[in-house]
């Protein structure tokens, strides 16, 4: 029994914990539905109507007519793109009403337990609504556990090469704790999985790693999983194994009954399912993961041009400063009674005050404007370079609070290099501000003293 007929396929702790965790959620899944049925009921009959040709009694009947919609989920999971359109779909978008039936094309790699345990609550959220048929493409991660959920898994071109469902690699499954926590929801599991019996047979195999498990399709057309096979069954074998890779291809997938297998596209899909009448509403599904990704990057791009300005304003504030540092000078230079008219600005006393030349008081007069002028210069260019650090510091504060910061990494990292720039002016701030009110002072001093020359 040990020899192995096929590939053998070790599966990782992270995805047991998490297939276990996202199973007891399904015993959440019971409620009724907050979607009114009569907006996904086929007109021609109830939506369990005529039985599958798959022939296993467990599979969900469907209606006679079932009108899909293709929804496209490629990506990374806990991309909102993903996330979203499962949610619109779910909301029942006016686009998505005319559909009675879910085609969900997997192409999802990467990304959380988290996140997939968002994703696996939305589709059984749909299923209660209509019947969920998932279609390969590759899954990988741990999102390798969401076709599992769909009412029907659909393998094109089985043949293929190629793994299409595959695990990331994991702890080792001996370890007595890990057991511990899995065989705590056990139990929880196996009772909400009623639909999938030989889902207990699958979690007793890959809990003990020196069991080996067989995976193959039944007489009556159900998959059947234990710890050896019937004689004269094609079989898969999988072993629970120790830190490894693991994956299935697609004609393994068909071969262990998860999936059918169909050659060609999907428009062929309905005759494997039994259905007599399959028809697609072209665009829905697309439809609405297009207005996400328009949505998403007219988002990304309004994110991406705040961030242009958050660095022009930085640049703008630097150039600022460096001006007002040098008009600061000349404006020192201009002072009034540093000028060559100082010696002439001559008094006397007359009728019991001080008198000026007449020249004197011109010239003065005269060195004030330059000096004014300069002044105003430097007051300028300080509120300025103000102005520009104050916006900085507000570009870098709203898109530090962007949701896009716990998504995108090379946003966050350009953020955070503003954020750096404008920390570095802060520091500066206090040293501008007093420069600021010394050309204040300047000003003040000179309007007060206009009319009179000061030696």
């Amino acid at each position: 029994m040990k020899q192995l007929t096929n590939m053998i396929y070790p599966i990782t702790i992270k995805l047991l914990a998490f297939v276990l965790c996202l199973q007891s959620q399904t015993s959440n899944a019971q409620k009724p539905a907050t979607v009114p049925p009569a907006e996904v009921v086929a007109p021609d009959g109830p939506m369990e109507a005529v039985p599958p040709t798959s022939k296993c009694p467990r599979d969900r009947k469907l209606s006679t007519t079932l009108r899909y919609a293709i929804l496209p989920l490629i990506g990374e999971i806990g991309d909102a793109t993903i996330t979203e359109a499962l949610e619109v779909f779910i909301k029942g978008s006016p686009a998505s009403r005319r559909v009675n039936a879910l085609v969900i094309q997997f192409n999802v790699s990467g990304g959380t337990q988290a996140d997939t345990a968002i994703l696996v609550d939305q589709i059984i959220r749909i299923r209660k609504i209509m019947p969920v048929i998932g279609v390969f493409g590759s899954v990988k991660g741990p999102g390798a556990v969401l076709p599992v959920l769909c009412d029907y898994l659909i393998v094109l071109n089985p043949s293929a090469d190629g793994i299409v469902m595959d695990w990331a690699p994991g702890s080792d499954l001996s370890d007595a704790n890990i057991a511990q926590q899995i065989q705590a929801n056990l139990s929880t599991i196996t009772s909400s999985a009623s639909d999938r019996p030989y889902f207990k047979n699958v979690l007793k195999g890959l809990l003990d790693p020196t069991v080996d498990l067989f995976l193959w399709k039944g007489s009556d057309g159900c998959p059947e999983a234990a710890e050896s096979a019937p004689a004269g069954v094609d079989a898969i074998q999988l072993s629970s194994g120790k830190d490894s890779l693991t994956g299935m291809t697609g004609a393994q997938l068909v071969t262990a009954g998860i999936a059918l297998g169909v050659t060609g596209g999907i428009e062929q899909i309905g005759t494997a399912l039994g259905v007599q009448s399959w028809q697609v509403q072209v665009g829905v599904g697309e439809k609405i993961v297009q207005e996400i990704q328009d949505s998403k990057r007219k988002e990304s791009d309004k994110l991406n041009l705040n961030l242009k300005d958050g660095f022009t304003a930085i640049k703008a504030a630097r150039n600022l400063v460096g001006a007002m540092i040098e008009a600061e000078s000349i404006a020192r230079q201009s002072d009034p009674r540093r000028q060559q008219y100082q010696n002439s600005y001559s008094r006397s006393w007359r009728g019991g005050r001080w008198g000026y030349s007449s020249g004197g008081t011109d010239s003065w007069r005269k060195n004030c404007d330059s000096a004014i002028a300069a002044w105003n210069v430097v007051l300028q260019l300080y509120r300025q370079a103000s102005e520009a650090t104050s916006y900085a510091q507000k570009v870098a504060k709203e898109l530090k609070s962007s949701p896009a910061i716990q998504t995108n990494q090379e946003f966050k990292s350009d953020v955070n290099a503003l954020q750096a720039e404008v920390d570095v002016l802060m520091t500066q701030s206090g040293i501008l501000t007093v420069k600021g009110q010394n050309a204040e002072s300047s000003l003040q001093w000179l309007r007060a003293n206009y009319n009179q020359p000061v030696q």
